[in-house]
């Protein structure tokens, strides 16, 4: 009966630590332990350039691909938003620009109306008939894959680490249980087959 405490409590010791340290090295060491000819790092610490290029192109292609960028922004609402953003910096330019200082306020606000108005129509109207060409010429000066990349290559580790933790610290924590069962489990195999075919 020994047999049946020792070699499960065993196993289900060993596929804890094993599942607990493997999660832990995806993320450390952070920098690299040099033991000899032996480099340890954890796998995203060491392959983060590769991690980080591979994210950049999921997002430029299949997340954010530019086509759909395009269509979102030409939507009306932000072609509204565009031209009313552009009148109101006209207006607010104009009536505070130096040379119409000397003139009254009521004119100053009346010419800064007026603009802003017309900026704001041809704005729209810009946007309206040549939108779609405009955006995908200002796109295709824009390295989606590359932005993201250099962001993600450039964040902090450790905060990586914590956001990993927060999102699936759960699902985590359940293949560290997970892997005691396992080696429980296989534990208890061990003892039957130890006391079976022993005896």
């Amino acid at each position: 009966m020994y047999y049946f405490i020792f070699f499960p409590a065993l196993g289900a010791t060993i596929g804890w630590v094993t599942n607990y340290l493997a999660i832990k090295f995806l993320f450390r060491p952070h920098r690299p332990w040099r033991i000899g000819p032996l480099v340890i790092q954890g796998v995203i610490p060491r392959r983060r350039k590769d991690l980080a290029a591979a994210v950049g192109q999921v997002v430029a292609t299949e997340l954010l691909p530019r086509d759909q960028v395009a269509a979102a922004l030409n939507a009306p609402e932000i072609r509204r938003n565009i031209a009313e953003a552009a009148g109101e910096t006209v207006s607010r330019r104009i009536a505070d620009y130096p040379i119409l200082r000397p003139f009254p306020r009521t004119l100053r606000e009346l010419l800064a109306r007026q603009a802003a108005g017309t900026v704001s129509r041809e704005v729209s109207t810009l946007l309206l008939d040549q939108g779609p060409d405009l955006i995908g010429r200002v796109l295709s000066d824009v390295d989606l894959a590359q932005l993201v990349q250099k962001e993600l290559d450039a964040m902090d580790w450790d905060y990586m680490e914590k956001i990993v933790y927060a999102v699936a610290g759960k699902e985590l924590k359940l293949i560290e249980v997970m892997g005691g069962v396992l080696g429980g489990l296989v534990g208890l195999v061990q003892a039957a087959a130890t006391v079976f075919l022993g005896g």
